[in-house]
């Protein structure tokens, strides 16, 4: 007979076999629904790939500014300068790019790309890129719960290509780039419950995925922390009899991922709380940006609706993009099938009971109801008061909520799966229902690329000397930010008075003047008078600013602009590649010299 330790050995073999035969499995089917999101994100996002240097993805105003942080990062590490804090925007003061969303670690990543095919067609690889690695993470993150492939792949469908994900694409990359919630979902499984490697290892990870987090969107790792927390502690409450058990090695991982975390973090905070142009109080209206209770049945504008939904979306507070609460009827029935059928199973009834908590957070401080806030207080009121929630967005707190739904959801298949065919045909048919009612309108928003030949490579742009700050109509702020894409496409060449960025106050802007108030009521069609003492606010505000050169680029009120512009500075404008430019101003004087170099 053979020994008992040959046996053992066999048997150890045979196992370690079986491991690596099913890690290949694994692999290969993690592999295919990675190359399949990617196809259908591409598909969803097709018009624009048809010619992705043109056109970028979603709405015409927002994507600028990521589009110009995509090309600052390396326009500045180029240079070996420090990245994130710049006069090119806001110019004096400046402005503290830790303040706001300037997706650093995405911008890294994509250097190669923007150097080769510019900041537009990387913006669109962000975008599309963005939707299929979160769909690849849920589907990972599924791995946990399910065995079958199909399910998982549901789950990262429901989640990557939820209504919410689509509505954030239009607008909001650094919100919709969302892998870091089932990353957490992966890492807690083995943080709270599994505890099968080095706490110290898993810490290490987890504070590393914190901190790419905080340099790619800190408002995700923030409500990501937040329902983190929650998730746990429903966790513990579901299993009191294994919280001492595992206690230990929780607590170790965490101080480990703290210490990780603070390791690669510590100097971009201290730029963002020690630094110049650091803002302070909240930077977004508390009760606004929620989730509107009628929003849950009624689609958003990423998706197809008629004519009716569109009026009762339109009523909502925020915008189309903020509207992330939508799952629809088909896919709420089958979310409470799930719960009903498979509540005994500890994995949906945390699931489940998680996505719900989100969901009843991301209605904000006070119920909204068809557009009307209601005196209801919900949950998120207290919570606002924690730190960094006061700036965060309650209804993008639907964006991980999806991933819980999607869970539950596919939990519906699980009985059928060994039951009779009919009855896996009927639960097939209905979960094809549900996904077939998260499919977005087509062809997907998107925004042409196109700008004044003025500020392309060897248009007149060049003839303004490198660094000079240029006024450049319509004024970037809250309103536009049509002049910090054209700076990009320059290059950064010059320098602004103005941006789209959050600056000491807080504003959305640079601290409000006359000059900024007047060209925006010029370029809304309000009729303004260049008398004697507008002329003078309007000189002292150039000299301020430090103005050398004006520019009106196309923009509604472009001719009422240039006219204005015309009697502050006291001569014409010369028309150079599809924009008036006053090439030389001094604003002390009201003398500038209309031509190029003159």
């Amino acid at each position: 007979m053979p020994a008992a330790s040959s046996i053992r050995s066999i048997r150890f073999q045979r196992t370690l076999s079986w491991f690596h035969r099913l890690r290949r499995r694994h692999a290969f089917a993690s592999s295919v629904a990675l190359l399949l999101y990617a196809v259908l994100a591409v598909c969803l996002f097709a018009n624009v790939w048809q010619s992705p240097a043109d056109f970028w993805i979603g709405a015409s105003k927002d994507p600028k500014l990521f589009i110009w942080y995509l090309g600052w990062i390396p326009h500045e590490l180029a240079l070996g300068h420090n990245p994130l804090v710049t006069d090119y925007m806001a110019y004096p003061q400046g402005v503290n790019l830790m303040w706001n969303t300037s997706m650093l670690f995405p911008a890294l990543v994509l250097w190669p790309v923007t150097a080769a095919f510019g900041a537009v067609v990387s913006y669109n690889l962000l975008v599309t890129a963005g939707v299929a690695l979160s769909a690849w993470f849920g589907f990972l993150a599924a791995r946990r719960f399910f065995g079958d492939t199909l399910l998982c792949a549901l789950v990262g469908l429901v989640y990557g290509f939820s209504p919410a994900m689509l509505a954030q694409a239009t607008r909001h990359p650094h919100a919709m780039i969302a892998l870091v919630p089932p990353i957490a979902v992966l890492l807690a499984d083995e943080i709270l419950v599994r505890q099968r490697f080095r706490p110290a290892l898993i810490g290490a990870l987890a504070g590393l995925a914190a901190a790419l987090q905080l340099l790619t969107g800190e408002e995700l790792l923030a409500t990501t922390a937040l329902v983190a927390v929650i998730g746990a502690a429903l966790l513990a409450l579901l299993h009191r009899d294994s919280v001492a058990q595992k206690l230990p090695y929780a607590a170790l991982a965490v101080g480990v991922a703290l210490i990780s975390f603070g390791v690669v973090s510590v100097y971009p905070l201290a730029v963002q709380f020690l630094g110049p142009q650091r803002v302070f109080g909240d930077v977004q209206p508390l009760d606004v940006y929620v989730s509107d209770l009628l929003a849950f049945v009624v689609p958003n504008h990423a998706l197809v609706q008629s004519s009716a939904t569109a009026y009762v979306a339109d009523r909502f507070t925020g915008n189309a993009a903020e509207d992330n609460a939508y799952v629809g009827l088909p896919l709420l029935v089958l979310f409470i099938a799930g719960l009903k059928m498979n509540w005994r199973r500890p994995v949906i009834r945390w699931a489940g009971l998680l996505a719900l908590i989100i969901a009843l957070l991301s209605l904000g401080p006070r119920l909204h109801i068809y557009g009307q806030v209601t005196p209801i207080l919900l949950p998120w009121a207290a919570v606002a008061h924690l730190p960094l929630m006061g700036s965060a967005l309650p209804g993008r707190l639907m964006l991980m909520a999806f991933l819980g739904i999607g869970i539950v959801v596919a939990s519906v298949w699980m009985p059928p799966l060994h039951g009779t065919r009919p009855w896996r045909v009927t639960a097939g048919i209905a979960l094809f229902a549900g996904v077939l009612s998260m499919v977005p309108a087509l062809p997907f928003a998107s925004s042409s690329a196109a700008v004044p030949s003025f500020f392309e490579p060897g248009g007149g742009v060049q003839n303004i000397p490198e660094g000079s700050v240029v006024l450049v109509t319509p004024f970037s702020s809250k309103q536009s930010t049509d002049a910090m894409y054209w700076q990009a496409v320059a290059h950064y060449t010059f320098r602004m008075p103005e941006g789209d960025a959050f600056t000491p106050g807080p504003y959305l802007g640079p601290h409000p003047s006359y000059l900024e108030a007047t060209l925006d009521r010029l370029d809304q069609g309000v009729d303004v008078t260049a008398s004697p003492t507008a002329r003078a606010q309007a000189l002292q505000d150039l000299a301020t600013f430090g103005v050398t050169a004006i520019v009106a680029g196309p923009s509604p009120g472009q001719g009422a602009i240039v006219r204005f512009i015309s009697v502050v500075v006291g001569t014409a404008p010369a028309e150079v590649g599809g924009v008036d430019v006053w090439w030389r101003v001094s604003p002390v004087r009201g003398n500038p010299i209309g031509v190029p170099g003159g």
